[in-house]
């Protein structure tokens, strides 16, 4: 990974864990999130993103209900939180 890209992985990956409440723990998530979210806008650009499917940081196991942040994007999971809800 380049340095500049990694460095948009690091502040991506530090803004989902600020919006979700900077839980203890969890820097393993946040960062395969955020790399997932970067190599997405790569792709987009055209460019081929040069990142493994992590499944490590997932945690729900088969036939347990979903949570609200499984379903909801995170900037609209932050904008439920800011107003009270969630």
């Amino acid at each position: 990974m380049n340095d500049q890209r990694e460095e948009r992985v690091r502040r991506r990956a530090y803004q989902l864990w600020e919006d979700d409440g900077a839980p203890e723990g969890r820097a393993d998530e946040y960062w395969s999130r955020a790399e997932k979210q970067i190599a997405a806008e790569y792709d987009a650009d055209g460019e081929t993103p040069n990142i493994a499917s992590d499944q490590a940081g997932k945690r729900r196991l088969a036939g347990e209900p979903l949570q609200e942040s499984d379903t909801m994007p995170p900037s609209e999971l932050a904008r439920d939180k800011r107003r009270g809800g969630g």
